[in-house]
């Protein structure tokens, strides 16, 4: 339930935080400006925005991890470390000059390596995921579904970095960082369903 928390969460609150704010474009502005140091209500929206929804993400991928391996393994070290990246991002926002953010500041550096912290370990549990479904075999049937999940990781996670270098992107890198959140929370949100499903129907085979 954390993991459909999460998205209840963050979703909504990006929408309204950013709906306050006319200057603000989801198309050109990447969310963490919306956080940054002497914005409109950063602090909300690094505690709502940020910290929740990536404490959450945490207790939605320990409880993850340890239904398919049993123990904390490295699967359930990478989830817990995605979502408390992700809750790091919001307690060390990012510091803006001019609309670009200012890399000069430490910590702008210590949001951004917040963001990788999120994003890399994340990537590395979803392909980690796979092998780990196909050796249990309670979950084996589920295999196709993370293989899908695990290589559209692997195809949106670029744009949250690489999007001024895509034709498309170019003009509309806010855009392309919330497509990939989109299949970061997606991510997220389709394995809970799996993990009610799994658990419900252990129920009704002991019952």
């Amino acid at each position: 339930m954390a993991g459909f928390a999460a998205l209840a969460v963050f979703w909504p609150a990006l929408f309204v935080f950013a709906a306050v704010r006319p200057d603000y474009s989801h198309f050109t502005q990447a969310i963490s400006e919306l956080g940054a140091i002497g914005a409109p209500h950063a602090l909300a929206w690094n505690l709502i925005g940020f910290m929740v929804p990536g404490l959450l993400l945490a207790v939605c991928g320990a409880g993850l991890a340890f239904a398919i391996d049993g123990r904390r393994s490295a699967l359930w070290w990478l989830l817990v470390l995605s979502g408390l990246g992700f809750a790091g991002a919001g307690v060390i926002p990012c510091e803006m000059q001019n609309g670009s953010p200012k890399m000069q500041s430490p910590l702008t550096v210590c949001h951004i390596f917040m963001s990788f912290v999120s994003g890399i370990p994340w990537l590395i549990a979803t392909l980690l995921l796979v092998s780990r479904i196909k050796q249990n075999s309670n979950w084996h049937r589920r295999t196709k579904t993370s293989v899908m999940l695990a290589l559209l990781g692997i195809a949106a996670y670029p744009l949250n970095f690489l999007a001024r270098s895509l034709p498309f992107f170019d003009q509309r890198p806010g855009l392309a960082q919330r497509i990939f959140f989109a299949s970061y929370f997606g991510w997220y949100l389709v394995m809970s369903c799996c993990l009610l499903e799994h658990v419900s129907s252990a129920r009704h085979k002991t019952e």
